[in-house]
């Protein structure tokens, strides 16, 4: 028997609008993803190609707390694997040297002395110069114990000028001749006269500080020449303010360029004192 159609169960019609409010959220998102599948579409290829514009606002940062971890720091390698650092630098030229830096002036010279015909730079010079040691110290190191010590031991002079010029001064006269004899470096290591590194200006201010106690009577006004020279001949006292007196006259006096020079400039003048005047004139 057929039922009426108004006695049929049927099932309201609903369009997708409403299917799609009546679905849960998860029921929406499994037919929308149904529906993509079937459809043929990839939405993904699209949104690759169309950047931001069609695929939407940027993804949001991360917060602090959900930051990848970046999982274990790297183990080092292994000591066999390590890549090689290559040889160590070489010593830098400009710094001190680790042996001669230490040694003290008498020293060098002495040293200099005991092998000095390496260094008058050809077998037909008969003297050492500032330049035949400035030769020496520009060669590069061989290897050779010998020749390097040589090589070392010029460039720690050329770094100590006023023991250099100490070398080259005259040991009579003590003018700068450019020359170091074997009798000048010897009378440099001989000598126990700290003032032997002074050049003459400082010898001369040296005059000037101790003028009053050098030109001996209160109502004097010069150094006398032969005061100075006694002064020279006496042995030290163990008293630093006489010694220093005593350092002085003898360095003074074993210049006698510098002697004369405080004499008087002017040759026929000399009278054997020294005054102030004369002094300051060669400090200017």
């Amino acid at each position: 028997m057929s039922v009426p159609a108004y006695n049929q169960n049927v099932a309201p019609s609903l369009d997708n609008a409403s299917l799609a409010e009546a679905m849960p959220a998860t029921g929406r998102s499994a037919a929308a993803s149904e529906a993509q599948r079937t459809s043929g579409v990839n939405f993904n290829s699209h949104s690759g190609h169309c950047g931001p514009i069609c695929g939407g606002p940027p993804p949001r940062p991360l917060p602090c707390n959900l930051q990848p971890n970046p999982g274990p720091p790297p183990r080092p390698l292994p000591e066999n694997l390590r890549p090689n650092p290559g040889p160590p630098p070489r010593p830098n030229p400009t710094q001190p040297d680790p042996y001669y830096s230490k040694q003290s002036n008498e020293q060098l010279a002495q040293q200099l002395l005991d092998n000095y015909g390496a260094f008058k730079g050809s077998w037909f010079s008969r003297n050492v110069t500032a330049r035949s040691l400035q030769r020496m110290a520009d060669l590069p190191l061989t290897g050779d114990p010998q020749r390097d010590s040589n090589i070392r031991l010029a460039k720690e002079l050329l770094r100590r000028p006023g023991l250099l010029q100490s070398l080259d001064r005259n040991g009579g006269t003590g003018a700068l001749d450019g020359r170091l004899t074997k009798h000048d470096i010897a009378s440099f290591v001989r000598s126990d006269n700290p003032l032997k590194l002074s050049d003459d200006k400082q010898l001369v201010q040296q005059m000037l500080n101790n003028f009053n106690a050098l030109k001996g009577g209160y109502f004097s006004n010069t150094i006398k020449l032969k005061d100075l020279n006694a002064r020279a001949m006496q042995p030290l006292t163990g008293d630093p303010h006489t010694d220093r007196l005593i350092q002085l006259s003898k360095e003074v006096m074993a210049r006698s360029d510098l002697m004369s020079a405080m004499d008087n400039m002017l040759a026929w003048q000399r009278d054997g004192k020294i005054t102030r005047q004369t002094l300051y004139a060669l400090l200017g």
